[in-house]
């Protein structure tokens, strides 16, 4: 009997020495192929992220090959924010015409989204065949303004105020023609542009946030100007009202920061008493003069 459980100890033992070399020659070809599956994938994005590069070069390739046998050139489109004044501003739009024959009648036409009726406006050429039209749109807006309330545990930023409309629309759609002695001759397709960019790039965003303590309030006002020339910011002033009732205003201090980054305007009040039916209102008075008020709390 003692010889038979020796026996039986020794095969137990060589059949668990035999499970754990079985097991780790498993978890090596399983870590094995994991690393061939994971270079393989590495190896599929590599070709994936060639091919991809591949295909933009051509495309890019064909455009500029298209671009090159067309007579005309895209044309593109800027708006001149220099230009705007009483709620005015013009969309520049530049193009080149090959091959242009003398005495030819370069004509822009373009409308705006609900209109059907284009317009015809003579093109400036402005030196050999690089043509050049200013078209005017009238809108009127307001800065986009958000407002956040703040308080020890939240912050609630609601919905940003905007009035924008560009004589009701938003899109221009054009197109060019070329004419020789009254006969047309060549039309380009119709393409579009966003007049929408005019939304910010005049008087920026504003940011009003309203820390809300358990008597006091702190506001803090930041003018986020997008372009350079364009309007911002000079003075900040808190309208305070009981319901509908004007009570009182004041003027919020500007900060003066070290930074020289002109695009940002920072003002704050601080220890603003709270008080039974409280309605506070911001008022804000840009560069150009035009002033606009937003309710914030």
């Amino acid at each position: 009997m003692m010889g038979i459980e020796r026996n039986f100890r020794i095969f137990v033992v060589l059949a668990l020495v035999g499970s754990l070399v079985l097991n780790f020659t498993l978890v090596s070809k399983v870590n094995q192929l994991e690393g061939q599956v994971s270079n393989f994938s590495n190896f599929q994005h590599d070709i994936i992220s060639s091919i991809d590069g591949q295909a933009s070069q051509v495309y890019s390739a064909l455009e500029e090959f298209k671009n090159e046998q067309s007579w005309i050139s895209t044309v593109t489109m800027e708006i001149d924010n220099n230009a705007v004044t009483n709620g005015q501003a013009n969309a520049i739009f530049n193009w080149q015409v090959k091959e242009l024959q003398k005495n030819s009648d370069v004509v822009f036409h373009y409308t705006f989204s609900e209109s059907e009726e284009y317009k015809a406006l003579p093109a400036n050429e402005m030196q050999n065949g690089l043509f050049q039209v200013k078209v005017p749109f009238r809108f009127d807006k307001e800065p986009q303004w958000h407002v956040g309330l703040i308080t020890s545990d939240s912050y609630h930023s609601e919905e940003a105020s905007e009035k924008e409309a560009i004589d009701g629309n938003d899109m221009i759609h054009f197109y060019v023609t070329v004419s020789y002695d009254d006969d047309l001759v060549k039309s380009s397709v119709i393409q579009n542009e966003f007049l929408g960019d005019l939304r910010t790039s005049y008087y920026g965003i504003i940011q009003t946030d309203v820390h809300i303590f358990k008597s006091k309030l702190d506001i803090t006002l930041i003018n986020y100007q997008i372009d350079e020339k364009s309007v911002y910011v000079e003075k900040a002033t808190l309208l305070k009202y009981k319901g509908d009732t004007l009570i009182g205003e004041e003027e919020l201090q500007m900060v003066k920061e070290d930074s020289p980054d002109y695009s940002e305007h920072f003002f704050n009040i601080h220890q603003v008493e709270q008080y039974e039916n409280i309605r506070l209102v911001m008022k804000v008075e840009y560069s150009n003069g035009d002033s606009f008020e937003k309710e914030i709390y």
